[in-house]
């Protein structure tokens, strides 16, 4: 039995990736309502968070189209530079040693257009990835009830397999945004650390020059249907003698219409990183 399902799962798999066509069975999630914590108001629903599921099969063929696809990556070396996730040899340890090293030493059609003019995928693989994207759906499961269907009109499903891995290849155009006003970024998965080096005298050269960076940084996610979140902090980092000329945390940055907190210490890639360069 065992040896006739392998044959027919096989099959199936092997004829979605032939005909570059993602079986419309496998495109709709079910997403369900869980508490973040135990304790928490349960008639709260700021206290609840969407996790989606989808079928085994779904995800198996994910994982085979992954795997081929991270190989090509990596053979052409296509893999943004500036990220630290799904690659080899990193984790949120490289990410974090990255930007502390440094302060120490001082849309669907988009995607698949940048799929195949950035990164090289034409023909079938293309058109595999054009039809995983389209007409997927979801439908929220919670205390026995299902919601109607929504139909996704843009992104990938929570909880895919291929979706943090197509998220970075989307958004990898963003560092060469950064990099143009001479600031430093790195990255792991949708965790961005920007970061630069001034005298204490030229504090406010820098403050502008980050403010401007981040500004051109919100204008292209909202170009791109991306989202700069509120949880932005800033953190000045130095000497504790260069430190104490900054009356304080160090001057805030204006972004739009807010201002992000100024904080003695961030988490950076589960990392505690406190202004007196400790972790």
């Amino acid at each position: 039995m065992r040896g006739l399902l392998a044959q027919f799962l096989t099959l199936l798999l092997n004829r979605s990736l032939s005909t570059g066509c993602f079986p419309s069975e496998f495109k709709q999630a079910i997403v369900r309502a869980l508490l973040k914590k135990s304790g928490l108001d349960a008639d709260d629903q700021k206290n609840y968070r969407p996790v989606s599921t989808l079928s085994f099969l779904s995800e198996l063929l994910e994982r085979i189209v992954q795997r081929q696809l991270q190989a090509y990556l990596n053979n052409n070396d296509l893999m943004p530079t500036q990220q630290s996730a799904y690659r080899q040899h990193h984790s949120t340890e490289a990410a974090f040693t990255k930007v502390y090293n440094a302060l120490l030493l001082a849309a669907d059609d988009q995607l698949l257009l940048r799929l195949e003019r950035q990164f090289g995928l034409r023909g079938v693989p293309l058109l595999w990835f054009a039809s995983y994207l389209r007409c997927r759906s979801y439908r929220v499961w919670h205390g026995g009830c299902s919601s109607r269907t929504v139909w996704v009109v843009c992104s990938v499903l929570q909880g895919s397999v291929l979706g943090p891995r197509l998220f970075i290849m989307y958004a990898a155009d963003l560092a060469d945004n950064v990099i143009e006003h001479k600031v430093n970024l790195h990255g792991y998965a949708d965790d961005t650390q920007l970061y630069i080096h001034c005298q204490p005298d030229e504090i406010a050269a820098g403050v502008a020059v980050l403010e401007c960076c981040i500004k051109d940084v919100d204008d292209w996610m909202s170009a791109n249907r991306l989202k700069l979140m509120d949880k932005t902090e800033l953190l000045w980092v130095g000497s504790k003698y260069n430190l104490s000329k900054l009356n304080g945390s160090g001057p805030s940055l204006q972004l739009c219409s807010s201002s992000p907190p100024l904080s003695t210490h961030v988490n950076m890639c589960a990392c505690l990183v406190f202004s007196s360069r400790r972790i």
